[in-house]
């Protein structure tokens, strides 16, 4: 009978070291910025070579996109219990409320991981392209995989695509500025608030537009959007 357990144990040592690079990128680039934080100092701050990092991680870029896989998972599980009665841009509103839960006196960790993110992107000129946001295609982020089979397709069909596509568009004007100088607080409150604001001027754009500002006559107001930070 084959011993397997010195390949769990090697297994278990290869998650621990791609945290350790994880979470050494996510406190540099938050202490120095993405831009001036080099893939040696996160090596040497996970106290491994440079040759160690390049195994686990192509580039200094995909050390932060790995960033969303905690958030992904959280994102998932309350996606897969939202009703299907409701649009799946309703779907993931809700499921976003629910990850960052605005009302509790606690921050999530889901939250806790997404504030991580959005103040090293909104922070580095380098990262607020579309590019970045898509480096993780639909059909590898759990949280579209849930949607494709509420949706009755395949991860990559187009129809998931398409409302992947929208989505990171509502949710990259929700926390444009967010964690900056000059900026709101970045608190589950703020970020809740301006995402359903963002999430109400879509569903506006799918209804005739008057000459009143709104379908309704009457429209809330969606927080201003810094283009520099639009996808």
């Amino acid at each position: 009978m084959p011993d397997i357990a010195p390949s769990g144990i090697r297994e278990r040592k290869k998650l621990r070291t791609r945290e350790a690079l994880i979470d050494a990128a996510a406190t540099l680039c938050l202490q120095r910025g993405f831009d001036h934080t080099t893939v040696e100092q996160i090596a040497a701050a996970a106290d491994v070579s440079t040759r160690t990092f390049s195994r686990y991680f192509p580039t200094k870029e995909s050390v932060v996109v790995a960033m969303t896989g905690d958030m992904d998972r959280y994102l998932a599980a309350a996606l897969a219990a939202q009703s299907s009665g409701i649009t799946e841009y309703e779907a993931l509103l809700r499921a976003h409320l629910e990850v960052f839960k605005p009302d509790a006196d606690y921050r999530t960790p889901g939250f806790t991981r997404m504030a991580v993110l959005i103040q090293i992107i909104n922070n580095a000129e380098s990262l607020r392209s579309s590019a970045f946001l898509h480096q993780r295609g639909v059909q590898e982020r759990e949280a579209f995989v849930v949607m494709g089979r509420r949706m009755g397709v395949d991860a990559d069909d187009p129809a998931v695509r398409m409302v992947g596509d929208t989505w990171t568009v509502i949710f990259a004007n929700a926390f444009a500025g967010l964690g900056m100088p000059g900026h709101e607080p970045l608190e589950p409150r703020t970020l809740c608030d301006r995402l359903q604001a963002q999430y109400d001027l879509f569903c506006r754009t799918c209804k005739p537009w008057n000459a009143a500002g709104g379908p309704n006559g009457n429209p809330t107001q969606a927080p201003p959007v810094d283009s520099d930070y639009l996808p």
